[in-house]
């Protein structure tokens, strides 16, 4: 068994794919968020996996329901690491804080994304999530 690297060995496109989602769901961007998956997408989390088959099943509407009881207004990086990498895949461990309007911090939760390239462009295909 081989160890994780300490420290993110992310390509910049794999950065740029990340940061796209956060950036875009901060602005609550559905189109932007959508921009930056790839279809079909999973979603591992909360006891359940979603499965969303195209663009146009995505919603804000989960992500609404299990934020807004704690005040939710935008998320941060803390960190990412990439655990797995192929030509053409990623697995990148990410954790995040999620934080207030009035700055308080919600908190901080790790996610695992499978990062893919079709097509020649990256996109994040499935998410695990404990967030």
């Amino acid at each position: 068994m081989s160890t994780p690297p300490t420290a993110s060995q992310a390509s910049p496109e794999i950065v740029a794919a990340i940061n796209g989602y956060i950036d875009a769901l901060n602005r609550r961007d559905l189109d932007g968020v959508r921009a930056t998956f790839h279809f079909p997408h999973v979603l591992f989390g909360s006891g359940m996996v979603t499965h969303y088959p195209t663009p146009a099943d995505l919603s804000f509407t989960a992500f609404d329901a299990r934020t807004a009881q704690h005040g939710w207004a935008r998320s941060t990086w803390d960190g990412h690491c990439v655990l797995l990498a192929g030509p053409d895949k990623v697995h990148i461990d990410v954790w995040f804080t999620r934080w207030r309007a009035d700055g308080s911090k919600i908190g901080t939760h790790h996610s695992m994304y499978i990062v893919t390239k079709l097509d020649g462009r990256w996109g994040i295909q499935a998410r695990s999530s404990y967030g």
